[in-house]
């Protein structure tokens, strides 16, 4: 089975989600429609990645509008941003179980850190009692013995 890292990296190419993932299909998609995909491909990314949810299916009719029909236009731009969207919540699961994994493993790091108990002579033990037993005694009327 394959680490979960390798797992975000084939469904979303890498990381970011830019990668062989979604960068490769966006661009047998631009292909087939038409559009050049060295220019527009990074362009769409770049809105995809930077765009709030809401402004990204305007941004990506505005930049399609050019090439498409006006009846398939919308269509095209929901599927680009229902598979970017599908792409970023693999990555983002993928990245909250590594946190998870990473917490388990310092725990278990932690849990195997064990200290030693010190050793302690009889000499320092008969020295600990002596002067327990000095000071055991001493109410609050007495003076210390200095």
């Amino acid at each position: 089975m394959a680490a979960p890292s390798e797992e975000a990296a084939a469904a979303a190419g890498e990381n970011d989600g830019v990668g062989s993932g979604f960068g490769s299909w966006l661009d047998e998609r631009l292909e087939a429609l038409g559009v050049d995909r060295a220019v527009y491909g990074a362009y769409i990314l770049g809105v995809l990645q930077e765009e709030e949810e809401e402004e990204k299916l305007d941004a990506l009719q505005g930049i399609l509008s050019a090439f498409l029909e006006e009846d398939s236009l919308l269509n095209i731009c929901k599927e680009i941003v229902e598979r970017w969207s599908e792409t970023q919540s693999v990555v983002t699961k993928v990245k909250k179980e590594d946190e998870v994994q990473a917490i388990a493993t310092l725990i278990e790091k932690q849990a195997q850190i064990v200290v030693k108990p010190r050793m302690v002579s009889e000499e320092e033990k008969q020295r600990k009692a002596a002067l327990l037993a000095q000071y055991a005694d001493v109410t609050d009327e007495e003076e210390y013995p200095f």
